[in-house]
């Protein structure tokens, strides 16, 4: 073996055992108000269930049920998860979600209660994860953070959550938490989000063929919006109209977005409505 050779063995195996030492660490972002954590490690059931027994939640507009089916998504991150657990002790498989909301309704206000505690169980403890929250925005928070306790195994290609029991108690440290997005000044904002886009490996649903080569582009806002949830963020400030640009659909003035860059570059006014029930959703 050549000393190069040396060299990128020693390199790899000092990756591998700094990637497995990392999975021992706490890396929740944003970091919770408390935070409590054990030593012990359970793994996640391949059919891993919602329960909503006992909420005050119906979920009729199905904000939940999706925030759960975005969780699962971020957690597999496109992973086979097809491990074999039929060796492990069924006390350390964790069956499902529990999530319980004290509130029935989901009105979308600024000042809107946020809290959540999450309960992750060790084996000798329930076999279900417990969330609870005001309102099921601070369950979605509650879902995202519990999504960064979970952790893919290469090896045994199962979804385990290493430090258990976990306790987190946490609600946000500012009410208004936002992001801008100037797409009425700017004369491509779908190319700066399919740059955005590849470089974290996170495709568009609606805009990208496989062979990314960019559409007519209805929905960056969404994209980009859907990243931010990963840090928590609950305001989207949308200038879609500036000095530059009129893109917007306007039915009671129907020449106004001739002030678009281009027939390709505007936004129907339902595009726009689209665009704020999905974010409002999430």
């Amino acid at each position: 073996m050549g000393l190069k050779s040396a060299w990128l063995l020693v390199v790899f195996l000092f990756l591998g055992v700094a990637v497995a030492e990392n999975v021992d660490k706490l890396n929740i972002w944003p970091m919770p108000k408390w935070v409590s954590k054990g030593h012990k490690r359970v793994y996640l059931s391949p059919d891993f269930e919602l329960d909503t027994d006992g909420s005050k939640y119906s979920d009729g507009s199905g904000i939940l049920k999706d925030g759960f089916t975005r969780m699962l998504d971020v957690v597999k991150v496109a992973h086979v998860v097809d491990g074999n657990l039929s060796s492990v002790d069924k006390s350390f498989i964790i069956k499902g979600i529990h999530v319980v909301i004290f509130s029935p309704g989901d009105q979308l206000q600024y000042g809107v209660d946020e809290s959540y505690k999450l309960l992750v169980p060790s084996p000798e403890m329930p076999d279900h994860v417990h969330l609870e929250a005001q309102t099921v925005y601070g369950a979605l928070h509650g879902l995202q953070t519990f999504s960064q306790l979970c952790h893919f195994n290469l090896r045994t290609k199962v979804i385990e959550v290493p430090m258990v029991p976990w306790t987190i108690i946490d609600q946000p440290r500012f009410s208004y938490r936002g992001l801008l997005i100037a797409s009425g000044n700017n004369s491509d904002s779908c190319s700066i989000n399919k740059t955005w886009r590849w470089d974290v490996d996170f495709p568009c649903r609606r805009c990208y063929k496989v062979d990314k080569k960019l559409l007519k582009c209805k929905t960056p806002v969404i994209g980009l919006y859907e990243f931010t949830l990963l840090h928590m963020q609950n305001v989207l400030h949308w200038h879609i109209v500036d000095t530059q640009s009129f893109p917007l659909e306007m039915p009671s003035y129907p020449k106004l977005w001739d002030g678009a860059y281009s027939v390709s570059e505007r936004y129907t006014f339902s595009d726009a409505a689209e665009i704020v029930r999905q974010v409002a959703g999430q």
